[in-house]
């Protein structure tokens, strides 16, 4: 009897321990024609399964000088720079609980009577045409400072490789383009799963009179996240190119978006008003994971010079005040290698599972 308590009350404490590194989750769904997946075959195409780890981000802010005559004067331009990375993360480990996750997922989509269909039959269809696919387990830096994990047993199409060799996947699942391969399917359900796990957040600036980056860290599953890194130079090919070499605005970014959503399609079985059933569910807000990363501040900061003429100026002032004037500040963050599978896994498998909850409830 005593030993059946210490189990139960170990139990207990485990199921407290994995509860307390995620914060509290708030889905939501946008949802239409779910009836038409009532009435269609139970087979499923998983289209799209990515996880999306954030381990390095950097951040760029430029402000340029100008020549404001005697009254204003001379200001000179001026460039802050700040980047954070996580140390002590293990790729491969990342990629063994995301194949942990995926088989869950397909161990929920057969439990509910559900054929997943090969990626193999799929590349038959016209959409998926001149296409070529890949297996999985593959990781990937696709955007900058984020590795994508695509899991063992899983297969995508993409068109073309880069000129290093990396694979370079198309954009595929706008809702005019799925519902065609969800007919050629046989009116088979399309599954598209995007997560974004992401440590860092865009700090405000509201400073004047010159350039400032602000990153704040913040482990999290994201709900949707608008962020910038820094353009890189790109070679030239052509003749004239290497002759004038790349022209790059500074300060230039890209910009990407990071949103987390599970999203179910299905092309309805005749033509008409309303051809697309479709369930869509995100986060009303980001799902923190505690107890790994602290919240942390990384600041770079560059005044801008100045110079306004007087009779007392000389000319090494006005050299001065008129230099380019650069910051940088890069900070290291080590965490717990296991702490941070644990808690993108609890993540990831509690935000999987409410949605599949919800969706199959909707369907039955």
């Amino acid at each position: 009897m005593k030993k059946n308590l210490c189990i139960a009350f170990a139990i207990c404490c485990v199921t407290f321990i994995q509860s307390q590194s995620v914060g509290d989750m708030k889905i939501k769904q946008s949802k239409f024609g779910l009836n038409n997946i009532k009435k269609a075959p139970k087979k499923i195409f998983i289209n799209t399964f990515n996880i999306n780890y954030e381990f390095y981000r950097e951040a760029i802010d430029y402000k340029n000088g100008g020549n404001g005559g005697r009254i204003a004067g001379n200001k000179g331009s001026a460039t802050a720079r700040a980047a954070v990375g996580l140390g002590g993360i293990n790729a491969n480990e990342i990629l063994k609980e995301t194949n942990k996750i995926y088989k869950e997922f397909l161990d929920r989509l057969n439990s509910e009577g559900y054929e997943v269909i090969s990626a193999e039959e799929a590349g038959k269809t016209d959409t998926y045409r001149d296409w070529k696919i890949a297996k999985g387990p593959y990781a990937v830096e696709e955007i900058p400072g984020m590795m994508t994990c695509m899991p063992e047993g899983y297969a995508f199409f993409y068109k073309k490789k880069t000129d290093n060799g990396k694979i370079k996947r198309g954009t595929f699942g706008n809702s005019m383009v799925l519902p065609k391969l969800s007919k050629e399917l046989g009116d088979a359900v399309i599954a598209d799963i995007n997560l974004y796990v992401m440590f860092s957040e865009n700090g405000t600036n509201l400073l004047s009179g010159g350039a400032k980056v602000k990153i704040k860290t913040n482990l999290r599953l994201a709900n949707q996240y608008i962020f910038t890194v820094p353009k890189k130079l790109k070679k030239k090919k052509s003749v004239a190119g290497k002759l004038f070499g790349s022209v790059q605005i500074k300060g230039a970014v890209d910009t990407y978006t990071a949103s987390s959503s599970v999203a179910f399609t299905q092309g309805k079985m005749k033509v008409g008003l309303g051809a697309m059933a479709q369930y869509t569910g995100t986060l009303k807000e980001d799902l923190e994971i505690e107890g790994v990363l602290s919240k942390q501040k990384i600041v770079a900061y560059q005044k801008q010079g100045s110079f306004v003429p007087t009779s007392f100026s000389t000319f090494s002032d006005y050299l001065d005040a008129k230099e380019d004037k650069f910051s940088t500040t890069t900070k290291w963050i080590n965490v717990d290698g296991n702490k941070y599978k644990e808690g993108f896994y609890n993540a990831c498998h509690i935000y999987l599972e409410k949605q599949m909850d919800e969706f199959f409830n909707k369907i039955k």
